[in-house]
């Protein structure tokens, strides 16, 4: 079996902690910080600059190695919805059991079916946009070169920069914006995009594209000492929409594509364990708890230790849950997983008879 590479795999786990950053910024229940111009207050800010970088890459990612598959794997399907089942009931459980959450039969439905009734936004779009990527992939596959230029650069300007410029999300929600994106990452895969920059000049200027974007939320800072509005809106480009976000996620994508570190199996293994860090970290119950209860970071909105105390929040938090979700990978899932590609197997055999029923009675 070939060794997978680290250099995609190292940047899942930089995006992990992009996200985890901003979840510690977002959740934490800092808005005593939005009248003032302090230092903790653009620290705050530093963390939440990243998430939404941090979920680009990983439909970009998405899109960039699913782009040449002929079809989804029903086992793959079965083996996300279970990871999904397997959190969302678990936790509801937990929560239940430490009298923290009281049991219904809603609470019941909507952690039973965590897709449909989007326990984590980010898990559903994914899981839809999994589903649908077959047919995408024969649309876009379709596409002569001079046709894919023309369909991408219609929704970067549907998507992207009218959203950027306006405030207007122009008939645009995280589904299409993953569209979007998947289709921005097939193209890179396809045809290529700036093949002949070098992985330094990628990382370099998406350092420089992103401090001056970080830059825009200091200025309106210090315009919002005067006016208001400017520090309501503070954070605007941060929006995973705007221009300066994706074209930092399309340049750090493809600077770690080039980066050439071998395969490291520690990077690997930390790796693997992403998605189950966000679906634990984020799941709504957990989310109140950790940042609000446990680490009470509200607390430390005015103190000098809030940039310390942060970091080494958001380090142990990840290691904790990463530990979680290699346990559940390597103890409860191993064990059914044999089953589910047996059951997957036996699916597909339907599915492949029953169309060949319905070609025969067409």
């Amino acid at each position: 079996m070939k060794k997978r590479d680290s250099n995609i795999e190292l940047l899942r786990i930089i995006s992990m902690l992009l996200i985890l950053a901003h979840h510690f910024s977002v959740h934490g229940g800092f808005n005593i910080l939005k009248t003032s111009f302090t230092i903790n207050r653009l620290w705050i800010q530093f963390l939440q600059f990243g998430g939404k970088i941090g979920v680009n890459i990983f439909v970009i990612i998405t899109g960039y190695f699913l782009i040449t598959s002929n079809g989804i794997k029903i086992s793959k399907v079965l083996k996300l919805w279970l990871q999904l089942f397997f959190y969302s009931v678990s936790i509801y459980t937990l929560f239940v059991l430490t009298g923290v959450e009281v049991v219904s039969i809603k609470g019941i439905i909507k952690n039973v079916l965590p897709v449909i009734f989007t326990r984590w936004w980010f898990a559903s779009t994914y899981f839809v946009l999994y589903l649908l990527s077959p047919y995408i992939n024969k649309i876009l596959n379709s596409f002569s070169k001079r046709e894919y230029h023309r369909f991408l650069a219609l929704l970067t300007l549907f998507w992207c920069i009218i959203p950027t410029f306006t405030t207007n999300s122009f008939q645009s929600n995280p589904l299409i914006w993953f569209i979007y994106l998947y289709s921005l990452a097939g193209y890179m895969r396809l045809y290529g995009l700036l093949n002949t920059v070098k992985t330094g000049t990628c990382l370099l200027t998406s350092f420089v594209v992103s401090l001056l974007t970080y830059l825009s939320a200091v200025v309106f800072d210090l315009l919002g000492l005067k006016i208001s509005a400017f520090s309501e809106h503070a954070t605007y480009f941060f929006e995973m929409q705007k221009l300066p976000i994706l074209i930092i996620s399309v340049l750090l994508f493809l600077g770690f594509s080039k980066l050439n570190i071998g395969s490291i199996k520690l990077i690997n293994i930390v790796s693997s364990a992403t998605f189950g860090v966000y679906l634990i970290h984020d799941n709504a119950y957990v989310r109140e708890f950790l940042w609000q209860i446990l680490f009470k970071n509200a607390s430390y909105a005015y103190s000098d230790k809030l940039i310390p105390y942060s970091i080494m929040v958001i380090i142990l938090v990840y290691i904790a849950c990463t530990v979680i979700e290699l346990i559940r990978i390597y103890i409860i899932e191993k064990s059914y997983m044999s089953m589910v590609n047996n059951i997957s197997e036996k699916i597909e055999m339907s599915i492949d008879k029953f169309a060949e029923k319905i070609g025969n009675l067409l």
